[in-house]
């Protein structure tokens, strides 16, 4: 009984931080990647930022902008589940 009040309640703030979190970690590959000289999209990103390439840091930038669009999606879906309080109000 305890267990499934403590965590639903406890998943609200887990789910929040999750889909904050989203651009942090984006951001932060850019920089594990160049410390670590590993290739990804951060050293990607860098490159692209040296040579001007306008094309690859638009569709960097779109990218990113979808992933948090969609973390954040998954975010308000997962409140209706968690939390019936947060649901859409037909009036």
């Amino acid at each position: 009984m305890i267990r499934r009040h403590a965590l639903r309640n406890v998943a609200l703030p887990v789910v929040t931080i999750f889909g904050l979190d989203l651009g942090s970690l984006l951001g932060g590959a850019v920089i594990t990647e160049r410390v670590f000289s590993m290739p990804g999209l951060g050293g990607l990103l860098i490159d692209a930022v040296q040579q001007l390439d306008l094309p690859l840091l638009l569709g960097y930038t779109v990218f990113a902008t979808f992933l948090i669009v969609v973390a954040n999606t998954l975010v308000d879906l997962l409140y209706g589940l968690l939390d019936p309080r947060a649901r859409l109000v037909r009036s």
